[in-house]
């Protein structure tokens, strides 16, 4: 956009400097083009001296003009459609609340501005805290409908105080907190109106003003509709190529037509009134400033409850992450309670005075019960080193194992430590290990008990002829999961259990004097519950590890030519290099394979497609995977829809399914989340409700669910929201042959299991619309017309693709919606036995990415103060004194040593039948 065609429209709007680094230049009040441009050159507007290093905003690169540097960063901000209509139409003091939110949201923005750091052979980023920044606030859309909206226009230049000048401004921060950001101004804005005298209603996305008809919001959404429309039209005449988002956002594009200029909002009042029939108007005149009564400054005694709020937002994020910023805990807030009685800095107050641990470098935080719970595990794990006799000593591994595997079964049966760990990568053979273990431990008379955080991993298991059960099945009870007296429990697939569920387990095991064996692997994807169990013991004790690193899945010898020979070896080597951290170097093995192919969005999902039906005509088992929900399910749609352009899918049936929202516990119990049209499908008996019954929602409010079964209306409390999840229905044309990706635990038809993460083949839809499937080992099942907890099956998630074996795997990666990380990147190209393809829009990005570590960060990894830590480390030994002895103390790993007492002065170490005297 030319700046003085979009944002220097005096005529329509002045803009505003704002921020710190704006003040430090000289820069307030009215934005003038002359200062304008001179900080979109980087130069200092006063004195025209350069600002950062790079001056030319473009280059020449192998012949083709391309992007020097980084202009200025734009941050919209807009309220909902209802506000900018009530704003625009006819409460003009709507748009000074709009100004003021924005200001608000801009201020708390900028605090998360930094710099990189490269002096002295450093390498990272420093939080400078000050931007520079133009604020142009618009009134329209490009059809002319109401739409209020501010571009905060950040220039690529913040002054970092540690180095004493002007530097280019690293924006990832701001990224990070844009949500927070957003929430803050939502708050402000819907706080403002309330003391107008709106109502609001709150959605689980934003807000809207009660009263404004909704006919009246998707009439002046023109533009959205426009783009909506094209996007279907495209869809249904070329098939979805790649990201739907990524789609929409070139239609806009594309369809993008010049604004018409000085035609501010008074002007076009009249327009708008002619558009809408008189019900809609005489919907809003009942909400004009002199219909409505203004709210009195609410008293003292009427502030919000914050310490609820905070509590709130606490339990929402604790429950998947043991490390959250500051930050993130106030969003939450701000978005349970918006609009209600309390500023940022009531907030923030309440945040500080919380029981969080807190680092000393940063705004990260965790909470006392993670920090104890992988306290805890570490010493659990610590000091059961060398406390046990070995399992077995003499067991003689079988033949038919290699001689690695065997060199693991004989360490895995002669530890004498409480827990013992056994990595093994992907593709391994760590199953085939494992049984060799178990026929050991049972030579050795040891009760064997094996757990897999899923059931379709039990279901493997149990086909690689162990007896597995779920590890929730475990730790709920009963006759079938009773652990007999010095049981060993066998945990597979353990890097994916939380560290919640962890704790439990070692505590149910050392009730019955028994022992653990974790067998998994922290390189690939971790739990879905906060704190990675297994990365904590592996990473903060010093027990020692049973590896199995030869790779069995990419086996050359079962190659069909001399050329597949040497291509599966060539693959196997870039599974390895990604195994042992290489991460750039599996990445340019397999970029010289030609396995990674740099297509635009359009061609991706096309070529994926492509590829796929190619496999399946070799006969191959192929698996897409993709990041995002998003991306699968446009791969979904690409393959599917190939598919029967080549007559491989007959016309379908229209079938209605279940997709979870995936809400947290927290969640579940806020009545805002529970749309009109909601459901709830139960994952556990409750009462009258069983597993597997799907119920509508009849309503929700603070204190419970009402759900409706056979004609009944029961409202279930808050409390028991563990039973189910909540889903929403989505329709969706199923034929013979099509792939479903199961999502729920029950039993079909005719008694056999259905595994949730288990991928089937329709044999038929039914006139009941109840389906018959066949599993991969051929087992035919039918599901009941009430069975409806399925998606398609033909792409799947990262996480949802571990532990799965094909011939050809299929990876797409959409830099700019999920950028990958090395977990990912693992997991998704070593599924294959044969063949990778790696599809991107930038190959340069993807190898970047496949370096980043997830986000997911242990709470141990924190380093408060030492006043803090001199507090917790006493209180922690309060808590853990009956685990610990003198000598586990002594053993302790140097990286969990600041959590514990230091040694003790000789006289002073005597223990009780309490415990130890600290």
């Amino acid at each position: 956009m030319s700046t003085g065609d979009y944002y220097m429209d005096g005529h329509v709007v002045a803009g505003q400097w704002r921020g710190i680094a704006a003040s430090m230049l000289g820069l307030k009040g009215v934005v003038t083009e002359e200062k304008f441009l001179a900080m979109c050159q980087g130069f200092h507007p006063d004195t025209g001296q350069r600002l950062t290093m790079r001056h030319n905003t473009t280059r020449r690169d192998s012949g083709h003009t391309v992007s020097n540097r980084r202009v200025f960063y734009d941050f919209t901000i807009s309220p909902p459609k209802s506000v900018s209509v009530v704003a625009l139409y006819q409460d003009a003091r709507i748009v000074e609340l709009h100004d003021h939110a924005t200001r608000v949201m801009m201020d708390e923005l900028e605090k998360f501005a930094e710099t990189r750091v490269r002096k002295d052979g450093a390498n990272g980023e420093r939080v400078t805290g000050g931007v520079a920044a133009a604020l142009f606030r618009h009134d329209t859309s490009r059809e002319l409908d109401p739409h209020l909206h501010t571009h905060c226009v950040v220039f690529n230049a913040t002054y970092d105080f540690a180095e004493e000048k002007w530097k280019a401004l690293h924006a990832t921060g701001m990224y990070r907190a844009q949500k927070f950001a957003e929430n803050l101004y939502y708050h402000e804005l819907a706080k403002g109106l309330r003391q107008l005298g709106y109502d609001i209603a709150n959605t689980p996305t934003g807000f809207e003003i009660q009263g404004v008809p909704q006919s009246v919001v998707a009439r002046f959404s023109k533009r959205h509709q426009q783009i909506d429309a094209e996007t279907k039209k495209r869809i249904e005449e070329e098939g979805l190529r790649g990201n739907e988002k990524a789609l929409r956002e070139q239609v806009a594009h594309d369809k993008r037509r010049r604004k018409i200029k000085n035609l501010p909002a008074e002007q076009l009042r009249p327009r708008w009134s002619a558009e809408m029939p008189e019900s809609e108007r005489s919907a809003l005149a009942n909400l004009t400033p002199e219909k409505l009564t203004a709210q009195p400054p609410p008293l003292p005694s009427e502030k919000t409850d914050l310490s609820a709020l905070v509590t709130w937002a606490d339990a929402h994020l604790f429950e998947r992450r043991s490390v959250v910023g500051d930050y993130e805990l106030m969003s939450a807030a701000l978005e349970r309670g918006r609009g209600e009685n309390f500023g940022l800095s009531d907030l923030e107050k309440q945040v500080s005075e919380r029981d969080y641990v807190r680092d000393a470098k940063s705004r990260k935080l965790t909470s006392r019960e993670a920090l104890t719970c992988e306290l805890s595990l570490v010493i659990d794990a610590q000091g059961g080193m060398r406390k046990h006799a070995a399992f077995n000593t003499t067991h003689q591994a079988a033949p038919a194992l290699s001689a690695e595997q065997c060199t693991a079964v004989t360490r895995i049966l002669r530890s004498r430590d409480f827990i013992t760990v056994f990595q093994g990568g992907a593709g391994t053979g760590k199953s085939f290990t494992l049984r060799e273990v178990v026929r050991g431990l049972e030579a050795a008379r040891h009760p064997v008990f094996i757990v897999t955080p899923q059931h379709q991993q039990a279901e493997d298991l149990r086909r690689d002829g162990l007896k597995a059960n779920t590890l929730a099945k475990l730790l709920v009870g009963g006759a079938d999961a009773h652990l007999r007296r010095g049981a060993v429990v066998i945990v597979d697939e353990a890097g994916q259990v939380g560290g919640r569920d962890m704790r439990a387990l070692t505590d149910r095991v050392r009730a019955c004097g028994g022992r653990l064996i974790l067998s998994g692997d922290t390189r690939q994807q971790g739990a879905v519950a906060a704190s990675d169990a297994l990365r904590a013991i592996e990473l903060h004790t010093n027990l020692q590890t049973v590896h199995l690193r030869s790779i069995r899945r990419q086996d050359p010898q079962a190659a069909q030519s001399g050329k597949e020979k040497a291509f599966i070896k060539k693959y196997r080597s870039a599974v390895k290099a990604t195994s042992e951290g290489r991460l750039s170097d599996s990445f340019d093995k397999l970029d010289a394979l030609g396995c990674i192919r740099e297509l635009d969005a359009k061609e991706r999902m096309a070529e994926l497609a492509r590829e796929y039906c190619a496999a399946l005509y070799r006969g191959e088992k192929v698996l897409a995977v993709a990041q995002t929900w998003a991306e699968v399910r446009a791969a979904n749609a690409a393959i599917r829809e190939r598919l029967k352009n080549e007559g491989k899918l007959s016309e379908g049936t229209a079938v209605e399914s279940l997709q979870s929202l995936d809400l947290s516990e927290a969640q579940k119990c806020d009545a805002r989340f529970y749309a009109a049209d909601a459901k709830v499908w139960f994952v556990r008996d409750y009462g009258r409700f069983k597993r597997g019954d799907c119920c509508e929602v009849a309503g929700a409010d603070e204190h419970g669910v009402a759900l409706r079964k056979d004609g009944r209306t029961t409202t279930v409390s808050h409390r028991y929201a563990d039973r189910f999840v909540v889903v929403k229905t989505h329709q969706q044309e199923l034929a013979r042959g099509d792939r479903l990706l199961m999502k729920f635990n029950g039993y079909s038809i005719e008694g056999t299991p259905i595994r949730n993460g288990e991928l089937v083949t329709i044999c038929r839809v039914l006139k009941d619309k109840s389906i018959r499937i066949r599993d991969d080992v051929g087992t035919i099942k039918t599901l009941s017309s009430a069975q409806k907890m399925f998606v398609p099956g033909y792409a799947v998630t990262s996480y949802a693709s571990q532990g799965k074996t094909v011939d050809t795997v299929l990876v797409s990666h959409d830099a700019e919606q999920a950028p990958i990380n090395r977990q990912q990147w693992y997991v998704g190209i070593s599924r294959g036995r044969r063949k990778v393809v790696v599809f991107t829009g930038d190959k340069e990005a993807l190898r970047l990415n496949v370096e980043r570590e997830s986000d997911r960060e242990l709470a141990l990894s924190i380093r408060p103060d030492e006043a803090t830590t001199a507090r917790l480390r006493e209180r922690l030994m309060e808590e853990h004194q009956h685990r610990l002895t003198l000598q586990a103390q002594e053993r302790l790993h140097e990286s969990v040593r600041q959590w514990v007492s230091p040694p003790l002065p000789q006289q002073q170490q005597q223990s009780t039948n309490r415990g130890i005297r600290i």
